[in-house]
């Protein structure tokens, strides 16, 4: 009997370790949500010296060049050198093209610069009015957004101030 006592022990005590480990395996699972890779396709409407001004939907993460393309290209009287080709354009963007000769205030619709809030360093959202250092890593710690309206979850961003940030952000 004394020897079967130590056994016993041993496998009730793996017993308890058993059940102990399958008890907690579903709170030690590590589970990983996907971020929002599929992004909605920005719609953008083209106006100014293109061939087929209209309104488009592009791909995610199209530039201006690609709205470009999608309006049938510049005409001959178009001035490239008034946009930045590379610039990323957002959903809802208007893309005014000027004629060579057009005064720069003439294209408002000329895209600005917008960054991005689940890739741009805490440095680069500090270059947003009305973002400063604490309210940059706040939204940097709060990654990632799927769209912009998830910025009011950040403490300090309330539907306000979206509003007045929006025009310089992108998801």
């Amino acid at each position: 009997m004394a020897r079967l006592q130590p056994v016993a022990l041993v496998l009730y005590l793996a017993l308890v370790l058993a059940l102990g480990i399958a008890r907690l395996e579903p709170h030690l699972t590590v589970r990983f949500s996907p971020v929002a890779s599929e992004q909605e396709p920005p719609v953008v409407a083209v106006t100014g010296a293109v061939r087929r001004p209209g309104v488009y939907a592009l791909e995610p993460g199209a530039r201006v060049a690609d709205a470009l393309a999608a309006a049938g290209g510049a005409t001959p009287e178009a001035d490239l050198d008034a946009l930045d080709l590379a610039l990323p354009i957002a959903d809802g963007e208007s893309l005014r093209v000027p004629a060579r000769g057009e005064a720069a205030a003439a294209a408002p619709g000329v895209p600005r610069p917008r960054v991005s809030v689940n890739r741009a360093s805490a440095e680069e959202l500090e270059s947003v009015p009305g973002i400063g250092p604490a309210l940059a890593r706040r939204i940097v710690a709060w990654r990632p957004f799927r769209t912009l309206d998830e910025l009011v979850r950040v403490p300090g961003i309330g539907p306000r101030t979206l509003e007045r940030l929006r025009p310089y952000l992108t998801p």
